[in-house]
């Protein structure tokens, strides 16, 4: 019989390995999802409050931003159009790192053999 007793944390704790696959799969799913959603940025008019840009893979769409904005002003839709396309590359920027991130290291993690 053994005097030490099991330490009830080892059973809850995650190993480093799978801690970091969870990393690799909660950045794989954020970067995706940050890819997928579409941009919105704010609107002049108080009454109209966001202006929907498109997401990263379509990127500005010229119609709903028209359509965001109320009226169909050149100048204005010029200036939001540069607008979104500045935000959707900031957006862009960063779920691709999550995206392509998480992907190698769940790769990673994937070929690299464990310690027997």
């Amino acid at each position: 019989m053994s005097t030490e007793h099991e330490d009830p944390l080892d059973r809850i704790t995650l190993s480093p390995r799978r801690f970091a696959a969870v990393l690799s799969v909660a950045a794989l799913l954020l970067g995706l999802v940050l890819a997928l959603v579409p941009v919105r940025v704010a609107n002049a008019d108080p009454a109209r409050p966001r202006v929907t840009c498109g997401n990263t893979f379509g990127g500005a769409e010229t119609r709903s931003i028209v359509n965001g904005l109320g009226e169909d002003s050149r100048p204005m839709t010029v200036a939001y159009i540069d607008l979104c396309e500045r935000a959707i590359s900031e957006r862009t920027n960063v779920s691709w790192v999550l995206l392509f991130g998480g992907l190698i290291s769940g790769v990673g993690l994937g070929v690299v053999r464990r310690r027997a």
